[in-house]
């Protein structure tokens, strides 16, 4: 009867051990998966950071792009303007010449 007693100890030592052994290699899986977690979620972080600068970059190209459009503008109507001024004051000249004469 005592071999049985030692039999069924020498088991649940076995057991326990077993228990034990799928315990910590559930608990290194776990942390296994959370540091692969965590690498991958820095990624998708960096890669959003990345994007969200390009995205900014490529506004603050158009914005430029758009404000040298609408000074080159500006500078033409300017440029009319001033020229305009000059036809009327040429043809203003023109008619007290013919006035005076």
């Amino acid at each position: 009867m005592g071999w049985i007693k030692a039999l069924a100890i020498g088991v649940a030592v076995i057991v326990v051990i077993s228990m034990v052994s799928v315990v910590l290699h559930l608990a290194h899986l776990i942390i296994l998966a959370v540091a692969i977690g965590a690498a991958v979620a820095l990624v998708l972080k960096a890669r959003a950071r990345l994007q969200a600068g390009q995205e900014k970059r490529a506004k603050k190209v158009e914005t430029e792009q758009a404000q040298s459009a609408i000074t080159q503008r500006q500078l033409d109507v300017r440029t009319q303007a001033v020229q305009s001024q000059q036809d009327v004051e040429d043809e203003l000249a023109r008619l007290r010449s013919e006035i005076e004469k």
